[in-house]
Order: C-alpha cells, then structure tokens, then sequence
C-alpha cells in the first residue's frame, strides 16, 4: 500500500510526521508524495489556536472531496492534535474519515490502519522518535526535536493537554539522530521542543541542554546548531557560554518572551523576571542574536501595557520579532479572563508592536550593510544568464526571518556555504551580492 501524508502546523508536527514516515516504511508501506497515487491519505493535524484549528478541517475536506472525486478507495486518516483536542466531536463532524489517532498513538499507526480498531485517542503524548526517520524535503537543513510536551501553566496555552507532561529524551538517542541526519547531507541543526532549555530536568535532574550542545557540536558534518523556543526562566549561565564559545553553535536564540508587563504575565502566568533575563543576555552577550515572539490583544492588555511594550522593543533587544493577535481558546485558562479585547483593537496593537520591532530590525541592519558573511544555500534557479540563489544567513532561521537573496554566474549547490557582501533590505529579506575576488 502507498501512504502519504499532509503535515500540518510546527516544526515540531514536521519532525513527527518524519518519524510516521519512517514507521510505516519499516512496516512495508511505499511512501508517496502524489495523493492522487496513494491508499492511505493521513493528515497530521495542529489546534494549538483557532486557525490551525480551521487550516485541518479544511484539509480533511479536501481530502474528502477527492475521495468523492477521483480516488474512491482512498483510505483517510486524520492524526495529532486535532483528535486529541476534540475526540468525539470530530468523529462525529466527519463520519467519511477511516480512523483518528491522537498524539499519545502515532506510534501504533500502522497497526491502527491495518486493524478494524481504527479510533485510537487515548493519553497524550507524542512520538519522539524513530528507527529510520524520512526526511521530507532536499534541504540542507532538519529540525532536532529533543523533548516531548510541557511542564508550564501558561493560560492561554493548551499544550499540556494535548502533549501531556514534559519528557526529554536521552542524549544517547538524540546523538545518534543528529548522525544520521548529518550522514544524510544536513549542514544545520535546528534544536526544538515546546521548552528546549528545560531539556534533562526530567531525565537527568538538572537542566543539561549546554551538555547536549557541546556533544552535537562535535559532530564534524554539522556546521551550524540553532536554538529556538527558548524558556526565560531556563536559560543557565553555562548554556549561554557554550552558545558563545562554540564556533559551529549559531550565535542566536529564540526566546519567546509574550510580553513585558507585569500585570500581563502575571495574567499569563509567564516568567515575571523576563525584562532583567533579556538585559542581562544582551549586555553580557552582545554578539547573540535575540528573537522572540509577542501576543497582541490579550484579556486585560491596556494602551499603557502595549507603550511599554513598545518601547521595551525599541531598546533594541531583539533582532527579529512575530507578534500574533490573542486568540480565544475555550479550553485555555485565558477564557475565563474579564475584559477581552475587540479584535480590531488587537490588530491595531499588533501592528504597532510590528511596526516597532521591524524599526529596531532597520537599525541593526544598517550595521551590517558592506559586511562579508556566510550564507548557507537553500535553493539555486535560473534566470536568464545568471542563477538566482536563495540562502540564509547564520543568524535567520527558515521560515520566520527573511532570507538572503543573490546572484551568481554559476549554479551553486543546495548545502553549499558562500561568502557574500550585504547590500540591502526588502522587508526582512537581504539583498547581497558575491564579493569580488
């Protein structure tokens, strides 16, 4: 049989869906990227907020109508978080679907497939690993997912419910998982779980996420390690030493902070020493690059919060920053909060902390233009004589920080490293050119 799967949300559900990939392969199904060629279709869902929630059900309509469409014996699986959030209830909504796997599960997909139980949505979990793990895409770079769930209570969070509790795992296993990845061309090694530094806490009794960076830094193949999804609270003295030390450790951390005020995360039950954490960061470590992310509009959020917000932003911390409207979660604790914010005002507010931090972002910028740095390529296309190269620099991550764009004479390979001369900004995206010789 031919199985395909549509991945859906984090980086975090890429990585899952990798291992699923692996896992059915072990068990003798073929793996498909063509729907249309497939048997079994699984789409591998998010509900972590409101629109993830709609971007699934929309897939597994799509999937649906193909079925009507096209591909009548095409078996439909629907698996994570979605399932895991509202059980019953989406079974009922989609009565065409053939099974439901929640998170605490996956790893019994294909018995699941293969057998007449197809409803499986017990604890939840999530699957951390595999013995052969299929990577999704030809880029030179992979995400390292080294913990399972979460062990916070932030209110406007429902992870915990969907992941359950936090569970790191070994760095024996993780050590091997970052070989074979680096064996199978991966240049980078982007680091996450809901709470990277909280990784050994369970597992070891202390926090030994700067242990596991040494031991992956070791590793010759892999030229750049990334941190993201950062815990304030979390982040030791030792992990920043070693992040500064290491050559081939990005000199970048992703620290969502959510918010400034006090009364907001006290609200959102969130660090209430995040302000001296990022001060003491950027005055004792200048050359790491900071990015976070920030909620606009959430319950009780005054003009005078989002001013000091904003001008907490225009210091100058951070070098990248996503800001996300506050999204009403009937099953978050935030819910229950008085005083919701309309949501024309939270995209006002929004707008002006984007606007804040994209100044702060034109400010470094500034400081780098006529630089030589390296960029590590992601994508090489013809366009007349010349070949458009897309690559990042070691301080953006995919996806979330722009990218650096340049041209060159000659075809450059996806994984290469490049020097290139910085010019100038398109928005996030820098504009560079080869330096000559």
């Amino acid at each position: 049989m031919k199985a395909s799967i549509i991945v859906l949300g984090c980086p975090k559900n890429i990585v899952e869906s990798e291992y699923m990939l692996g896992i059915l392969k072990e068990q003798g199904f073929q793996i498909s990227s063509d729907l249309k060629e497939a048997d079994i279709a699984i789409v591998h869902t998010c509900s972590f907020i409101d629109s993830a929630r709609k971007e699934s059900e929309k897939s597994i309509k799509n999937l649906i109508n193909l079925k009507r469409n096209g591909v009548p014996n095409l078996k439909i699986f629907v698996s994570g978080c979605l399932p895991q959030l509202l059980k019953e209830s989406l079974i009922i909504k989609f009565p065409q679907i053939d099974g439901y796997i929640g998170t605490g599960s996956l790893n019994k997909l294909p018995n699941i497939i293969k057998s007449q139980k197809q409803i499986d949505i017990g604890r939840a979990g999530g699957l951390r690993t595999a013995k052969n793990r299929i990577l999704s895409s030809n880029l030179p770079y992979a995400y390292l997912k080294i913990a399972e769930g979460c062990n916070h209570n932030c209110s406007f969070c429902i992870i915990p419910k969907l992941r359950g509790k936090y569970c790191s795992r070994s760095m024996q296993s993780l050590l091997k998982e970052a070989q074979g990845l680096a064996d199978a061309g991966i240049k980078e090694l982007i680091i996450i779980a809901q709470d990277t530094t909280s990784y050994g806490s369970d597992l070891y009794n202390a926090f030994v996420l700067d242990k596991l960076l040494v031991k992956l830094s070791e590793i010759k193949e892999i030229k750049r390690i990334r941190l993201l999804y950062a815990y304030p609270n979390s982040i030791t003295e030792d992990l920043l030493k070693v992040i500064s030390e290491r050559q081939n450790i990005s000199k970048y951390i992703d620290i969502p902070i959510q918010h400034i005020s006090r009364p907001i995360l006290s609200l959102m039950r969130r660090p209430l020493n995040t302000r001296k954490i990022i001060e003491k960061i950027s005055a004792k470590y200048p050359k790491i690059v900071l990015r976070t992310s920030f909620i606009a509009g959430f319950p009780q959020e005054t003009k005078r919060d989002i001013k000091e917000l904003t001008d907490f932003i225009k210091e100058g911390h951070f070098q990248y920053g996503g800001v996300f409207k506050y999204c009403d979660n009937k099953e978050s604790l935030s819910s229950k909060l008085a005083r919701h914010i309309v949501q024309k005002e939270s995209q006002a507010r929004k707008l002006l902390i984007e606007n804040a931090q994209y100044e702060v972002f034109k400010s470094k910028f500034e400081k780098l233009k006529g630089q030589t740095m390296e960029v590590l390529v992601e994508n090489c296309r013809q366009k007349g004589n010349d070949y458009i190269i897309k690559a990042r620099l070691d301080f953006q991550s995919p996806e979330i920080d722009g990218n650096t764009i340049f041209k060159s004479p000659m075809p450059i390979p996806i994984g290469n490293f490049v020097q290139v001369k910085v010019q100038s900004n398109k928005g996030y995206d820098i504009k560079a050119v080869i330096p000559c010789v």
